[in-house]
């Protein structure tokens, strides 16, 4: 099953910055780029984003299937659901394969702040433990994380900055493998820097750094990765993103392979 998540990403086959900060959790603190829009959709607009995820770290490994929907109710109004539809997990014995976490979501947005070039949005976001976290399909708790997204274009659009920063609050939980550590609340942050590239601007060079730590909680984990990717344009309102996380810490996943495809529909015709 490994070998196949690999080969489908390297094979097939995003909202803004919210790259997987583990392959523990690909929800609310989790990120990659998309490059579509800054912060918002318009209004009865979809956004639709289909993800690969595989992660390694040792012996152990995770792959994940994941479909995010975003629809606009106003033009700063959005709401999103995130599902991991299929996840497939290795640490110890057999492989396990199912059905992952459920995410809701909402965000207001402001397309401009003192200027045309900046862009911020307020998001919420719930979680619940849908997969089973006693075969470690899931995270095994109900979440919520409020969270601040800020983006600015340099240049006329051709460099691009983004941040996520939030908290996710754990408000219950699951019974848990004993071998897993108990979640906890913890703070996120995603940041990163896009450039335009290739033939007619059609592309996008896009480096990230996801940072989760629930150390302020009496927690034992940072999490680092850095996140090289590149976004290709396919056409006005599609997009193929391709990413290979890095683990800078050792409680990160050491390496991985992440790559979504987003689409739009609906919206103002022009």
């Amino acid at each position: 099953m490994a070998l196949f998540f690999l080969l489908f990403v390297c094979l097939d086959i995003a909202f803004p910055p919210p790259c997987a900060e583990a392959s523990e959790n690909l929800s609310a603190s989790s990120s990659v780029v998309v490059v579509i829009d800054h912060t918002s959709v318009e209004r009865a607009t979809g956004m639709f984003t289909t993800g690969l995820w595989y992660f390694r770290r040792g012996s152990v490994d995770h792959g994940s299937l994941t479909q995010k929907v975003e629809w606009g109710i106003s033009d700063r109004l959005q709401v999103s659901t995130f599902v991991e539809l299929l996840n497939s997990s290795k640490e110890f014995g057999p492989r396990k394969t199912g059905i992952g976490d459920f995410e809701i979501g909402a965000r207001y947005s402001w397309a401009r702040v003192g200027s045309e070039f900046t862009h911020v949005a307020l998001a919420f976001d719930a979680g619940f433990p849908t997969g089973n976290a006693q075969r470690a399909l899931g995270e095994g708790s109900y979440t919520l994380a409020p969270s601040i997204l800020v983006s600015h274009e340099l240049g006329r659009g051709k460099y691009q900055i983004f941040t996520t920063t939030g908290l996710d609050f754990v408000v219950k939980r699951r019974r848990l493998d004993p071998t897993r550590e108990v979640p906890r609340n913890s703070f996120f942050s995603n940041s990163s820097v896009t450039a335009h590239a290739g033939h007619a601007g059609h592309g996008w060079l896009v480096s990230e750094l996801s940072i989760t730590s629930n150390r302020s909680v009496h927690g034992r984990e940072t999490r680092m990765a850095v996140t090289p990717s590149y976004v290709w344009r396919l056409q006005r309102r599609t997009e193929l993103l391709f990413g290979i996380p890095i683990g800078v810490t050792s409680s990160t996943d050491r390496v991985g392979a992440v790559v979504k495809f987003t689409f739009e529909l609906g919206g103002k015709p022009e």
